[in-house]
């Protein structure tokens, strides 16, 4: 009896695992595009897309002076004291109270600036009063009287620091020349323009 060892076949086994290894590449292969049968592959362009801006808050504005010259109050709010007489206009034979304060500068025309930002609710001329602007920050208004001209209209919205006019004449308060007239009401309320300058929205009560 004759005993013999079987030999292995190693080109049949090679053989086997190539071709295991191409069907496995052919279904990943159709796997992927399976998947991707629902994408839309057009390409994206942002240029009728609305994007939304989210804008920032800006540091609490401090009310600065309307004006950059060096002016002065050359009639003062009345706060109803009977020894205010000083803070009163006497027009037609007629003393009145003052309701704001009027700054000047050497009888010159000097730029009137807007004391905070904010959103112009009214612009008239006045016969007597001159031009003027009214611009609403949050629940205050100051109203600039006795201007040239108003460079804004109602509804713009003004900077902090913009330029609304030039300091000029007007009929009521002849006598001051060219100057400004600011009346400031918080919440309907009449208040002291001089107690706002250096104080935010918020710190106004």
């Amino acid at each position: 009896m004759v005993s013999y060892t079987k030999k292995k076949n190693h080109r049949k086994g090679i053989l086997i695992g190539i071709m295991a290894f191409v069907l496995a590449v052919i279904a990943a292969g159709t796997s992927y595009l399976l998947t991707q049968e629902d994408v839309d592959d057009t390409p994206v362009s942002t240029k009728d897309v609305a994007i939304p801006v989210i804008s920032l808050p800006a540091a609490e504005e401090k009310a600065k002076r309307p004006y950059q010259v060096e002016g002065t109050i050359v009639l003062d709010y009345y706060d109803g004291s009977e020894s205010e007489i000083a803070s009163m206009t006497k027009f037609e034979g007629t003393y009145r109270a003052n309701q704001g304060i009027d700054y000047a500068y050497n009888n010159e025309e000097f730029d009137v600036l807007a004391i905070f930002s904010g959103e112009v609710v009214d612009v008239k001329d006045d016969p007597l009063f001159g031009h003027s602007c009214t611009i609403q920050s949050g629940d205050l208004k100051i109203t600039y009287q006795s201007l040239k001209d108003v460079r804004f209209k109602v509804k713009d919205q003004v900077k902090q620091g913009d330029a609304i006019s030039l300091a000029s004449v007007n009929i009521y308060n002849k006598d001051l020349g060219n100057h400004v007239h600011i009346v400031t009401s918080l919440n309907d309320r009449l208040i002291d323009p001089e107690e706002i300058y250096g104080k935010s929205l918020a710190e106004l009560k």
